[in-house]
């Protein structure tokens, strides 16, 4: 009997997790099933899957069986082989969004012939245990071959032990930023959840790579470090082949990975012994803590006088991409309640007189410094509609009348001083959060710099900033963020039309306040 194309996919459960209950009979063999199910959906004959492989047909009718599997050394390649077959039928008949649904692949920018070789080679593995063929299934030592395996097991274990911490995690990877952005491995970071704690990892980069792929470089950094913020990143630079290709995650795993020439990770072997996790991860550790520190996380800037805030705001030149408020251009009264909720003991961390200190500071670089002010329209409409901003040992929310008197000022001093310009940052299409919804801000002075994180959206052993210490790296970072101005996604302002924007500002502010009920 031939089965509605809807009436089968209503009956698929979730197979990507290889825990195959069809009609509630548990299945024995995935990868019989898996195959079984791409060639009934697609409708395909095993003759005509044999001539795509190049296969024998009674070979491909004991698979679908059950009653064999593609013999080891050759199921790499027929894997591939299926993947594209299955990919380009899928695309003949429309159905790739069918199939990806179905299959609950990610939706991680790889195609569909990768998710589909992926999910074979799993299903595969998950058979020979099943049937008892995978001889080293208790072992703690695994190699794996092919890109789709290799970016599974490491997606696996990431998702099994970051998931599980029972404390602050530490994870090192001592192979290059670009590589490892390249494979996907921060969108599994950001797949992995847990509620209570996060890693400190530390992690390779090449600065003479990083600066020859501008501005893409600067993008993926940014684009990792803002999607990940519960995670502490210090940023090494690497430039030897030393302790290459390890990630390790201590008391957990070790994943050593090779690459193929278009820096793809192509094979790889997993430890999971706590005797060689543990020395890997000391030589590991012992090799990166001496290598220069491009990047490193930190808890606050300091307080204390002519130490590094004093010294970042001596320069007359600043660049700023603000996304979670303005802590500067402030109204008088708004430091004066700074300064109660010091007298309160609600900032044991500030005095008044580093209040203060920070008020003169302002204004003396407003009304002489040259400053370009960029915002995301996204995080300039959530901090006109919550007043919320981190004066970076300081979290503080502003009265709707002290918003108001904010935007007045700025339009104030902008007059005052012309070298001042502030713009907008509109959407753009895709999924370029800079542009779009960040949470991750930039400030630099063009010979140092920083990036701060939103305090809102991170957890209590997370560090808040990410101090810049390498004059090349700040160099890049201030030409990516300095470009995003000459983009036709921005919109500038200066002294000669800020009063368009209060226009544009003041009704939307109102209108946003009266719906929060804050007016």
């Amino acid at each position: 009997m031939k089965v509605s194309r809807r009436s089968y996919i209503m009956n698929i459960k979730n197979i990507h997790t290889f825990n195959f209950t069809i009609k509630g009979v548990l299945v024995m063999n995935p990868y019989a099933e898996v195959l079984k199910q791409l060639l009934q959906y697609t409708e395909t004959k095993y003759t005509t899957l044999s001539q795509a492989i190049d296969y024998d047909m009674s070979y491909i009718s004991k698979w679908v069986n059950g009653a064999r599997l593609p013999a080891s050394r050759h199921a790499d390649r027929i894997h591939e082989d299926m993947a594209r077959f299955f990919a380009d039928t899928a695309q003949k008949q429309h159905q790739e969004d069918d199939l990806n649904r179905i299959f609950s692949f990610a939706d991680d920018g790889q195609d569909l012939a990768f998710h589909l070789y992926g999910l074979l080679s799993q299903a595969y593995r998950q058979a020979q245990i099943k049937t008892g063929k995978n001889e080293n299934r208790d072992q703690a030592i695994h190699f794996y071959a092919g890109r789709a395996d290799c970016h599974t097991v490491l997606r696996q274990l990431l998702h099994q032990y970051i998931e599980g911490l029972p404390s602050q995690g530490m994870l090192v990877m001592t192979g290059q930023f670009h590589v490892l952005d390249q494979n996907g491995i921060w969108q599994i970071l950001e797949e992995c959840h847990n509620d209570h704690w996060s890693c400190d990892v530390h992690l390779g980069l090449k600065m003479d790579v990083f600066a020859a792929h501008m501005p893409q470089s600067v993008s993926s950094l940014y684009q990792c470090l803002d999607h990940l913020l519960t995670y502490n990143f210090t940023m090494h630079e690497i430039n030897h082949e030393s302790y290459r290709n390890i990630i390790v995650l201590k008391d957990a795993f070790a994943y050593l990975y090779y690459v193929d020439g278009d820096d793809y990770i192509d094979m790889c072997l997993t430890i999971t012994d706590p005797v060689q996790v543990r020395e890997i991860y000391k030589k590991c550790c012992a090799y990166m803590m001496v290598q220069p520190v491009l990047m490193e996380p930190r808890q606050t800037l300091g307080m204390e006088r002519f130490g590094y805030r004093d010294i970042f705001f001596t320069s007359n030149k600043y660049l700023f991409f603000l996304t979670n408020g303005l802590e500067f251009l402030l109204p008088d009264e708004v430091y004066t309640s700074l300064c109660q909720l010091v007298d309160k003991g609600k900032s044991p961390n500030a005095t008044k007189e580093w209040v203060r200190r920070i008020q003169y500071i302002w204004y003396r670089i407003i009304e002489q410094g040259r400053m370009k002010i960029i915002m995301p329209k996204n995080s300039i409409i959530r901090y006109l509609e919550t007043g919320c901003f981190y004066l970076t040992d300081m979290n503080y929310q502003m009265t709707p009348d002290e918003r108001k008197a904010q935007l007045n000022l700025i339009v104030e001093k902008m007059k005052q001083n012309p070298a001042i310009t502030c713009g907008i940052l509109l959407p753009a299409p895709g999924e370029s959060s800079y542009t779009n919804f960040s949470n991750l801000a930039f400030y630099g002075n063009y010979t140092s710099a920083f990036l701060k994180k939103n305090t809102h959206h991170i957890l209590p052993q997370t560090k808040p900033i990410y101090l810049l210490n390498n004059p090349q790296l700040i160099t890049c970072m201030h030409e990516f963020f300095d470009d995003l101005s000459r983009s036709p996604q921005y919109k500038g302002f200066s002294a000669e039309n800020v009063d368009a924007l209060r226009g544009l500002i003041m009704p939307l502010m109102t209108v946003l306040t009266e719906e929060n009920g804050d007016a």
